[in-house]
């Protein structure tokens, strides 16, 4: 192919020979060009949609900016100190549990009381947190062990709430010794020579010798049902500790609550003497059970072994 160029009326005529190679080279040229320029565009449009819209990238296949990624990280970082506030809840709920459990063995439950109330087996072990899955995002994966967690905190909660109750019901009932000081059990229940009489009967409850004036304790909280004089018993303190218990401390020299007044375990009500039916300063001890008197060793705690079994039925 032939190109004739004039210049002008009088300009010199110039011939330009166009091969097909030349045409090639010049298409190939102008489409590169095009392409470059296209490419140019999309990437300067591509950065103007980012910084308008983070949410962009998102959209173009889970891509984050610079900024976002920061944001990200902050929000990451936020989640994780969460997780970490609760596993902290969880180890101080771990550590009352602990205490608590302590306080139970400590009471070691007498055998004559285990059937009365259900204790529920306990369970324990290191906290490992649940695996991350690999099908969902980071941010689900944290919302589920935060939910997992805070389920944890809430059984955790349920089980303490259960232990306070079975340590409250444990301290109301005539469990504790009487007595902590001067005091030797001299006399039990049941079957004996009468000390006025030399006669066989029934002696209801364990005596224990002491100088006057020893403080008697409450053996479990409750409420003061009867403080003051009681026939041969003297003066007597009777507590009612519910579920049926009742506790009764004989021949006291001097009483120090009333009655309707609640006591505490361990409370100081009285103070040993010899009045009523008695040959000598001693503590009567009873515990009555739905109106019946049960043997006191068999429910005490603190008695030796060898005492328990030199009195037991």
């Amino acid at each position: 192919m032939q190109i004739i160029w004039v210049s002008g009326p009088v300009g010199q005529i110039r011939t330009i020979n166009i091969s097909f190679k030349h045409l090639v080279i010049a298409f190939a040229s102008i489409t590169l060009g095009l392409i470059i320029c296209g490419a140019l565009l999309q990437l300067v449009g591509f950065r103007i949609a980012v910084e308008m819209n983070p949410n962009f990238l998102r959209k173009m296949g889970n891509l984050h900016s610079a900024t976002e990624i920061d944001n990200l990280k902050y929000f990451y970082e936020q989640k994780l100190q969460a997780i970490h506030g609760q596993v902290e809840v969880n180890n101080q709920l771990v550590s009352k549990f602990q205490e608590q459990n302590k306080k139970l063995l400590s009471m070691a439950i007498p055998a004559a009381m285990q059937k009365e109330k259900s204790f529920n087996n306990s369970s324990g072990g290191p906290f490992i947190p649940p695996k991350l899955k690999s099908d969902v995002g980071i941010l689900s994966s944290l919302d589920d062990s935060m939910s997992y967690l805070k389920n944890v905190n809430q059984r955790v909660k349920q089980h303490q709430e259960l232990l306070d109750q079975q340590i409250q019901w444990l301290e109301n009932k005539p469990l504790s010794m009487p007595m902590t000081t001067g005091a030797n059990l001299t006399s039990g229940f049941g079957r004996r020579l009468d000390p006025f009489t030399g006669t066989w009967s029934e002696h209801t409850g364990l005596d224990f010798t002491s100088p006057m004036g020893v403080p008697i304790y409450a053996a479990g909280s409750g409420v003061v049902k009867l403080a003051g004089w009681d026939g041969s018993y003297g003066q007597t303190v009777i507590i009612d500790h519910g579920d049926g218990y009742v506790s009764r401390y004989a021949h006291t020299s001097k009483i120090l609550v009333k009655e309707g007044e609640k006591v505490k375990l361990h409370q100081n009500i009285a103070l040993v003497g010899t009045t009523g039916r008695s040959t000598g300063p001693h503590l009567h001890f009873e515990i009555i059970k739905n109106g019946i008197p049960v043997n006191p060793v068999e429910y005490l705690i603190g008695l030796s072994q060898g005492k328990k079994a030199a009195y037991a039925e």
